[in-house]
């Protein structure tokens, strides 16, 4: 089961899941509404929704264009959802007006309180706050109901399942949890079936551009949301709007820990490295440092993208002490839209990458042995950190087990057996011909196995298996590195 739900989830974009998500739960309350199991009118909701979405992908063409930077479809739409399921329902008639000043307030906090072409608040905790300050009229967070509970809470696992921040999760409940122990009511049942509470979580607070990626920062920045949701109606009795205050709060705090920001590259040129498999080279517009490992998120709008979206997460594969960034993808017959418009760019283009993330990354001690294991794509986080070592003049004890069906899809060969006078000695593994990479080959393959530390890199089905068979072997040194919607091809 949890094999069919990955492969599910390898299929599209966390983008594209949280639309289908937030649509769901705005259509099942329109139903819920009909059957007067909500108390609401169900036309209310649907005309917010109409009105909404229209308002949000008019303003973001508009401020787009003003900006000069392409507009996204998916993420204003995703924004109109929240927005409609958070404040109302109440009929157009007589809040027509309300609805621009929101909608449109939400799509200019993406342009105008930005940095490096990153928005820092969360647009729809902005449009809120701002309509409860101005007009005194903020979210009610009316999609918080017992009867949406379920969806809210499923939809929300498939969420966190996609993008793996269990961490923020976590550091928010445990907040929100000990505070209610120690400074408030204590937690009974009830505590745990607040629905607003979770779909603030699980739908806002999580948001990947307006939060840090690394793990620890996570968690302070989830136990932040949570401690300043608890604290404001202390410092301001009476206050009502904690949600979206708090949730902007650490919006500024991840802005100031995490250090990110978008930047534009401009495409130079493409190569074929192996079978299928292609080099896409980039200048950066601005200055750009990063660690061998990291990724970014690269973003690509283009015309009738399928159901994976414009937005992609992909390993630089290049050595920062290269002068283009670069990044290798696999290539498949029929392969998804946006690699498809990677394919068709010409030079001089421009593509939008985020800042860098990701902690898998060499260990500063150059003395500890390493393996790194590679499964196809996989190989592209270890080509920028062996590129690296050559560079410096770097020695390492590592081993590299590089596993591909068959000779012809091996990229980056040339570098691999360069390195091999600076410590790395690479096993290509041909599956086609001989066996999978597995205990007895790791036994064979790498010397003192017990003692090093073990990298593990592909697609994340691979990526489990192996980490499974790393923990029967009672390796403890473990680390793997996560890119949501990463396939081999």
């Amino acid at each position: 089961m949890s094999s069919f739900l990955t492969n599910i989830l390898n299929r599209i974009t966390m983008y594209r899941l949280m639309l289908y998500f937030l649509l769901t739960l705005w259509l099942a309350s329109i139903i819920l509404s009909l059957t007067d199991t909500l108390p609401y009118d169900p036309l209310d909701i649907l005309s917010s929704g109409i009105i909404l979405g229209t308002v949000c992908n008019l303003t973001n063409y508009l401020f787009a264009k003003i900006f000069k930077v392409r507009t996204n479809l998916e993420s204003a739409s995703i924004t109109a959802l929240i927005l409609t399921l958070i404040i109302g329902p109440s009929s157009p008639v007589g809040n027509f007006l309300t609805m621009i000043f929101i909608g449109a307030a939400a799509m200019a906090s993406k342009y105008v309180f930005a940095l490096n072409k990153k928005h820092i608040f969360n647009p729809a905790a902005f449009a809120v706050f701002l309509a409860a300050t101005i007009l005194n009229d903020g979210a009610s967070w009316w999609i918080g109901s017992i009867y949406t509970f379920p969806l809210i809470v499923l939809g929300g696992l498939l969420i966190l399942t996609k993008i793996k921040r269990f961490e923020l999760v976590i550091g928010f409940f445990t907040v929100y949890f000990l505070t209610l122990i120690f400074f408030g009511k204590g937690v009974t049942v009830n505590s745990f079936f607040i629905p607003s509470i979770w779909f603030y979580v699980f739908v806002m607070l999580v948001e990947p551009l307006t939060s840090p990626s690394t793990k620890n920062k996570q968690i302070v920045f989830g136990g932040f949301a949570a401690l300043s949701y608890f604290l404001l109606p202390k410092v301001i009795p009476g206050y009502a709007y904690g949600l979206e205050t708090a949730l902007l709060a650490g919006n500024l705090l991840s802005f100031a820990i995490s250090n990110s920001f978008n930047v534009v590259m401009v495409f130079k040129r493409k190569e074929k490295v192996a079978k299928n498999t292609w080099a896409f080279y980039f200048e950066p517009m601005s200055e750009f440092k990063f660690i061998p490992g990291q990724y970014l998120e690269w973003t690509l709008p283009h015309k009738n993208p399928d159901s994976r979206g414009t937005r992609r997460y992909f390993t630089v594969c290049s050595s920062p002490e290269e002068k283009e960034i670069m990044f290798t993808i696999r290539i498949a017959e029929k392969g998804s839209s946006f690699k498809s418009a990677l394919m068709r760019l010409k030079e001089g283009e421009e593509i939008t990458a985020s800042s860098p993330q990701g902690e898998f990354v060499l260990p500063q001690d150059k003395t500890l042995p390493l393996v790194f294991i590679a499964g196809g794509i996989g190989i592209t986080p270890f080509r920028s950190m062996i590129k690296s070592m050559l560079l410096h003049n770097n020695k390492r004890d590592i081993v590299l087990l590089y596993s591909n069906r068959q000779e012809a899809d091996i990229a980056f060969k040339k570098v691999l057996d360069h390195a091999k006078g600076f410590g790395v000695r690479t096993v290509y593994v041909n599956t086609e011909k001989d066996r999978y990479i597995d205990e007895e080959m790791i036994k064979e393959k790498v010397p003192g196995y017990q003692n090093r530390i073990f990298y593990v890199s592909g697609a994340e089905p691979m990526v489990e298996t192996i980490k499974k068979l790393l923990s029967q072997m009672k390796i403890k040194m473990i680390k793997t590195d996560f890119f949501p919607g990463y396939r081999e091809i």
